[in-house]
């Protein structure tokens, strides 16, 4: 069984609701009557992008309307999950059905955070997808859209301040590095947390347990879906990248 599978073995892959009930009825024309995936992993699947762009419809729609930019970044996402095409419509039905719902995102909030059980990693995956819909008119940001992104923190169980800290030093995985492998040093700061004032061996251990969040081994070891590796490596990119840069700094100084 992989990770989807394993989702329905939290109690709760088979959440009722609008939710479940879209989910539910979508499987029969998602799916080939000859696909071997057992049924409880396309529900898990198909729940967690109901969800997701049930979320990114309401966040877009927070500000009064859904803009090009917010289209075109929900677009992205897409591809980025590898939808085919039939679960790409599927995803675009939620998306227009979600604008005008009257359900609130923090019930979707609280149960897809139950559905992934709080994991870390799928909860900042899920919410990063959302900050880039939320920062993708490349303006100041929406006070009431912010709002919405801290009460997914909340209810995913995410760091506090983690929408603070992207907002501030900025979120763009998947993480490219520039040309030359830079990051500035207070970029690099920020990504590991510590205070510039930090000793070599507090960098250190600050570096450990950030990298260790997202090491590959432990990512095996949890069968973590492909849609969410890719979100996994380029944060452990930029982990280590700000590693080396403060590392670099300081043996120049």
């Amino acid at each position: 069984m992989n990770w989807w599978g394993k989702l329905i073995g939290t109690g709760v892959g088979m959440i009722g609701g609008p939710i479940g009930a879209l989910a539910g009825a979508a499987i029969g024309h998602l799916y080939d009557e000859d696909d071997p995936t057992p049924q409880n992993e396309r529900k898990a699947r198909i729940l967690y992008f109901a969800y997701f762009f049930s979320c990114a419809a309401k966040i877009a729609k927070a500000d009064g309307s859904v803009s090009s930019e917010e289209i075109k970044a929900t677009e992205q996402i897409m591809a980025r999950f590898k939808l085919d095409e039939k679960t790409k419509d599927f995803a675009k039905k939620v998306f227009r059905k979600a604008k005008n719902s009257k359900r609130s995102i923090a019930t979707d909030f609280r149960e897809v955070g139950s559905l992934i059980a709080h994991d870390p990693e799928l909860g900042l995956s899920f919410l990063g997808g959302l900050f880039e819909i939320v920062s993708s008119n490349r303006k100041t940001f929406n006070e009431i859209q912010v709002r919405l992104l801290l009460i997914g923190e909340k209810h995913l169980k995410l760091k506090p301040r983690t929408v603070q800290n992207w907002i501030r030093q900025g979120y763009s995985p998947p993480f490219e590095e520039t040309g030359d492998g830079q990051m500035s040093l207070h970029e690099a700061y920020s990504v590991l947390e510590a205070p510039v004032e930090a000793t070599d061996s507090e960098i250190k251990k600050a570096y450990r347990i950030k990298a260790s969040k997202f090491h590959p081994d432990k990512l095996k070891s949890k069968d973590l879906p492909e849609e969410f590796i890719h979100f996994a490596n380029s944060e452990l990119a930029k982990i280590n990248l700000a590693h080396k840069t403060i590392l670099n700094s300081r043996k120049k100084s």
